[in-house]
């Protein structure tokens, strides 16, 4: 079981694991394509230490530093 946020609903749902339809290793995340209790679509949920490093540097860095 999984608890995914739908990104349409924004409502967290509890989904079993036979809605998992595809699963994709990459080499900063893996990638889960899930289909979806709430809004009937496929959504992907990346996950991983290096996509949350990746994320983090390219928000920081749209982010303007004030001195």
């Amino acid at each position: 079981m999984l608890l995914i946020t739908c990104p349409v609903t924004r409502t967290d749902e509890l989904v079993a694991d036979r809605r998992i339809r595809s699963v994709t290793n990459h080499a900063t995340h893996i990638a889960m394509h899930v289909e979806c209790p709430a809004c009937g679509s496929v959504h992907v949920y990346r996950t991983g230490r290096k996509h949350i490093a990746a994320t983090a540097a390219a928000q920081e860095a749209r982010i303007p530093v004030h001195a």
